[in-house]
């Protein structure tokens, strides 16, 4: 069994049945079988499911453009029509950091 700190998950990436979940402490991504909707409803409003086969920690997010997200390490893609809506969430996102720390 596998225990994850959520804070220190970047990104999710699905590959066929498993998933790769990168991390910020470890060089070597985490493989397990996991489905990307189950992974999505654990994780909530601090990650976004940017394309099918990606799940971003608004987080770790460097700069975006409508293709793809840079995270610290790595990137993801951006699913054209999740764009807008990203966005908005990242948005969102920071407003709820800048309220929790100031």
């Amino acid at each position: 069994n596998l225990t994850l700190d959520q804070s220190e998950i970047l990104y999710i990436e699905s590959r066929a049945k498993k998933v790769e979940i990168h991390t910020a402490g470890a060089a070597q991504a985490v493989e397990i079988y996991a489905a990307m909707d189950e992974l999505e409803g654990q994780l909530g409003e601090n990650f976004y499911r940017c394309h099918r086969g990606y799940l971003v920690h608004f987080k770790y997010v460097v700069k975006y453009d409508s293709s793809t997200i840079y995270l610290e390490r790595g990137s993801a893609l951006m699913a054209k029509q999740r764009y807008r809506d990203f966005v908005k969430q990242y948005l969102r996102y920071n407003g709820r950091q800048a309220e929790n720390n100031g």
